[in-house]
């Protein structure tokens, strides 16, 4: 089989624990692209996130699609443009503020440039961190968002379990619409429903014309899951959880921290 899209998570797939990436797998990304295959970076951070991340390692290929914010948006990096931008309704995003708040958690959204919050915490000095966004903080959070935001965020540093519980509330109540879903331990993901990382990898094979069949996909987390069993081949990483593991094809020898998405260029792309 000659495969033609590489899609791949960034934070513990691509990137590496010091969300930075080697020298050498960026060599390899080039040899990917320069052979006329395609990069498709998908990822739970926005626009604005990735944007910090790729000025900060020169991850920038021609022709490059992105899927930010776990599938509700499908950008085009070149040209600048959206392909697909599904948005949280502001009524709902709004209850979920709420309802996090009522679990003591912290909750955030964005705007195109920030993201927003009630006030600096312990969880947005981690997301800042790890993210490089900064931050706007208001009591009513939504106030400051004029546009339906792309998803809600909630964060747990220590207690897992209270997410779990905003989770099976925000499906009992609006299950028909959103979905919530684990990005990492600490991170609950709450977005529009038809979106998610397997349907964008679908778009995006229809818009490039390209079976999946003919695709690899690559991640580590819950969130991945769809990506995986949408592409031809699902690839997990060693540290990925193991669910995702589950769901995989294959599953690498090396971590992150150890050029493990090497381990599938050099299987499924020959190089």
């Amino acid at each position: 089989m000659s495969y033609k899209i590489l899609f791949t998570d960034m934070d513990g797939t691509l990137l590496d624990s010091a969300k930075q990436i080697s020298p050498a797998l960026l060599a390899l990304l080039q040899k990917l692209t320069d052979s006329g295959r395609r990069l498709v970076l998908s990822t739970g951070r926005t626009i604005s996130s990735i944007e910090k991340v790729l000025e900060r390692t020169g991850l920038i290929f021609p022709d490059m699609l992105v899927i930010a914010a776990n599938g509700n948006i499908v950008y085009d990096w070149n040209r600048r443009r959206y392909l697909v931008n599904k948005t949280v309704p502001l009524s709902m995003a709004k209850e979920i503020v709420s309802m996090a708040d009522g679990y003591g958690l912290h909750i955030q959204t964005y705007t195109d440039t920030h993201a927003v919050c009630h006030k600096k915490t312990p969880e947005s000095l981690f997301y800042h961190k790890g993210t490089g966004m900064d931050f706007l903080y208001a009591d009513d959070i939504m106030s400051l968002c004029s546009e339906p935001p792309c998803k809600l965020l909630a964060i747990d540093l220590k207690d897992r379990s209270r997410l779990t519980l905003l989770q099976k509330d925000v499906l009992d109540r609006f299950g028909g619409t959103l979905t919530a879903t684990f990005s990492c331990n600490e991170y609950l993901e709450i977005f529009d429903k038809t979106a998610g990382k397997g349907s964008a990898v679908r778009f995006i094979c229809d818009h490039l014309h390209v079976p999946a069949a003919e695709t690899v996909a690559v991640g580590d987390a819950e969130n991945d899951i769809s990506m995986l069993q949408a592409a031809g081949i699902g690839a997990a990483m060693a540290n990925a959880a193991p669910e995702v593991k589950q769901s995989a094809d294959f599953i690498t020898e090396a971590d992150n921290d150890h050029d493990g998405l090497a381990e599938v260029l050099h299987r499924f792309f020959q190089l």
